[in-house]
């Protein structure tokens, strides 16, 4: 503890891989690392108890999202109050641009790290620990005579295998009762999406787009989840893991798949990202091979319109074949679809309703486009004089009236059923795909019961997310509604909407405590090398 230690500060719902692969930079160094659970305000007092009981040498804030800056910002606050004074520090993607601003807002907020933070962090450690001053450090913003001094940029990572392994946590996650873990076999993404700030994070850092882990590197780091934990599926969070090349694609899957079997890991459920238009009969069959279950894929809309607007390189048919394909090749996939962007109107709204109720039995959410920093998106609404809110929220008013009409009135009433990182239509995804693992290792009549179950959720919620929009945009439709009718509107279809939810959350977690109580039984009885189960 203190003067080799330092805490890690961020979320935990899932495993927090930005801050594990820092935790495993700093102990390969020879320090402590300590991951404090941090996701909202409500989770400060025990943050600063385990901040001040540990008496770090670093405090690190991982801040990767705008909507918890200011949860960040209060935390900052309490530490000082309450007794600390070491160095604290925050690094992610908000930080990376929007580094000035919190060094003015957080007066007790010592430096900023930017872009891949393990190396800057490592040296910050070593410096701190022989109080060796920090100046001119890669990666680091400071203040110095009342004014931000921003250091060279920091150095990425050219070979990802270097990197040290990321700390995990004692106890794995689980879905469906089954063991699960996180990884990433990449970082970057070639994508050049208007709304998305991962390019530009790695931009700015003046190094490839994308970088790969070997193929050797990733089956190991599977093989010790394995056996360390008995992992059964894997979440693979890269931003792109499905590749633009369909050849390039399916050797880096041939080889997973070949250094995985090497190692004997020959029955695990794998969870990965694509793009539609990178969705191939040949890419599916790959992927089937390797063990894919779930594709997460980028529809986001269903208007060719919307999707130029987005910088999205794909077509509303890509959506269609690339759903199509997956479904023949027995993958299940889950999107989300941006209802509503700054040029949104509302007869593309209903284009993409249209399509949400074609593949009403698909996991499957809405949203708005956001406004993060550093996005291309950020920056034609500021040259356009239309960007409000600041860094903590950017914020935007859509061309179309109407469709913002429809925006607020939806972001009230299906606040809970949509829009809630607890939503419903968020938990009936995970509930999905607990199915889908109960149905790779337990396949049979129980299984093929709850599945059906799901299914009839799925589809119920569905059903009723689009009759409300529907609804709702037909009544938006109609000119010069006043904002007091709008505001009755949106209250009264939430308490509806919310009266009707109650027996479905009852439902899913119902559903869900079945899948997980059956997983935690059955799972117990498959082998170490993870062989089908056939339920009798």
């Amino acid at each position: 503890m203190g003067r080799h230690c330092v805490c890690l500060v961020g979320p935990a719902e899932q495993e927090n891989l930005a801050l594990a692969y820092l935790a495993g930079a700093v102990e390969q160094a020879g320090y402590e690392a300590h991951l404090v659970p941090f996701s909202s305000r409500r989770d400060i007092g025990a943050a600063v108890a385990a901040v001040i009981r540990l008496s770090p040498l670093i405090v690190g804030l991982g801040l990767s999202f705008q909507y918890c800056v200011e949860d960040y910002l209060r935390l900052v606050q309490e530490l000082r109050r309450g007794g600390y004074e070491g160095h604290i520090t925050c690094g992610g993607h908000v930080p990376t641009f929007c580094y000035r601003e919190l060094l003015r807002d957080a007066p007790g907020l010592d430096t900023v790290v930017r872009h891949e933070g393990e190396r800057t962090v490592v040296d910050m450690l070593a410096r701190l620990a022989r109080g060796a001053p920090l100046r001119e450090l890669a990666g680091l913003v400071w203040r110095e005579g009342g004014e931000v001094v921003v250091g060279p940029p920091g150095c990425l990572c050219p070979d990802l295998d270097q990197l040290p392994l990321p700390q995990r946590r004692a106890e794995p996650f689980v879905v469906g009762g089954m063991p699960i873990a996180f990884i990433i076999t990449a970082r970057g993404c070639t994508g050049e999406c208007a709304y998305c700030s991962i390019g530009a994070f790695v931009s700015a850092a003046g190094g490839p787009r994308l970088r790969l882990r070997s193929a050797d590197a990733v089956a190991g780091e599977v093989a010790a989840l394995v056996a360390r934990h008995r992992v059964r599926t894997v979440f693979v969070q890269d931003d792109l893991f499905i590749l633009p090349s369909e050849s390039g694609t399916i050797e880096r899957m041939e080889q997973l798949d070949a250094a995985l079997r090497a190692r004997h890991v020959d029955e695990v459920a794998f969870w990965v990202k694509g793009r539609p238009e990178t969705i191939t009969p040949a890419v599916l069959h790959a992927a089937r091979g390797m063990g894919v279950i779930h594709v997460f894929l980028g529809v986001e809309s269903a208007s060719a319109e919307r999707l130029r607007y987005l910088g999205r390189v794909h077509r509303p048919a890509d959506n269609e074949r690339a759903i199509e394909l997956c479904r023949q090749h027995g993958i299940r996939p889950s999107f989300n679809l941006m209802l509503f962007d700054p040029d949104c109107t509302l007869e593309q709204v209903a284009v993409t309703l249209d399509f949400a109720t074609a593949h009403i039995d698909l996991p499957w959410n809405v949203c708005r486009t956001e406004i993060y920093a550093g996005t291309r998106l950020l920056r034609r609404l500021r040259a356009q004089g239309r960007l409000r809110g600041d860094y903590r929220s950017y914020g935007y008013q859509m061309r179309d009236a109407r469709a913002e009409l429809l925006f607020r009135i939806a972001r009230v009433c299906l606040h809970e059923r949509a829009f809630a990182f607890d939503s419903l239509l968020n938990r009936i995804i995970s509930l999905s795909f607990a199915r889908q693992v109960h149905e790779r290792f337990f396949p049979g009549v129980t299984t093929d019961a709850l599945g059906a179950e799901v299914d009839e959720l799925v589809i119920d919620a569905h059903g009723d997310t689009v009759d409300v929009l529907r609804r709702l945009l037909d009544r938006c439709a109609q000119a010069g509604a006043p904002s007091f009718e709008a505001r009755e509107l949106a209250i009264g279809e939430a308490l509806a909407i919310g009266r009707r939810d109650q027996p479905r959350r009852a439902r899913a977690a119902d559903l869900w405590q079945q899948l997980h109580a059956r997983g935690l039984a059955l799972g117990s009885r498959l082998p170490g090398s993870r062989p089908r189960h056939r339920e009798p």
